[in-house]
């Protein structure tokens, strides 16, 4: 049940530090015991430049949350928009109740009607992709590339693409042209 689920997506040059205490505090909860198969993992740098978090609360208690960004990536030789979705997190007394997947569908319609993306575009473990294939989400890679440190990297994970829009995901593989987020 999510009706006691009050969602509101900001942008995060408005969250107080107050509230980024609490987002912080979450997402360390939420990943806390969260395993990799990419032994690289650890050394990644995650982008830091979210440019909208949805927030989730109840009786003003934050208990789910996501980030979103903006970002041309390539794919293949082919500029591509899309809304990076990242930080997908539920408190963990709060999850198995459908918070985040209202979550997900809050900031579809953003993605689509506020960010005019073609595609959302989200990296996740392969454990959670039947998660995020239920709400719409399509697998497309298990590898991307990205840079840190002028480096070009790579990222062994499922990738997923949330279509937003009739235009036809290209082919080739994923440049973040950037930090993963």
């Amino acid at each position: 049940m999510t009706q006691d689920l009050q969602i509101e997506i900001i942008s995060t040059d408005k969250i107080s530090p107050e509230l980024d205490k609490q987002i912080d505090q979450l997402d360390h909860l939420a990943f806390a015991d969260e395993k990799h198969d990419d032994p690289e993992f650890n050394s990644i740098d995650w982008s830091s430049h979210i440019e909208y978090m949805a927030l989730g609360r109840v009786d003003n208690e934050l208990v789910t949350l996501l980030g979103l960004l903006k970002r041309e990536i390539l794919v293949g030789k082919k500029p591509v928009w899309v809304a990076g979705v990242g930080g997908v997190a539920t408190h963990p007394s709060w999850q198995k109740r459908g918070f985040s997947s209202t979550l997900l569908n809050v900031a579809e319609k953003f993605m689509r009607e506020e960010m005019k993306v073609p595609f959302g575009l989200l990296v996740c473990a392969d454990e959670r992709r039947s998660f995020y294939g239920r709400a719409g989400w399509k697998l497309i890679a298990d590898k991307l590339f990205f840079i840190q440190n002028g480096e070009r990297r790579s990222l062994k994970t499922s990738v997923m693409i949330l279509p937003l829009s009739t235009e036809v995901w290209p082919s080739g593989e994923i440049d973040l042209r950037g930090l993963p987020w």
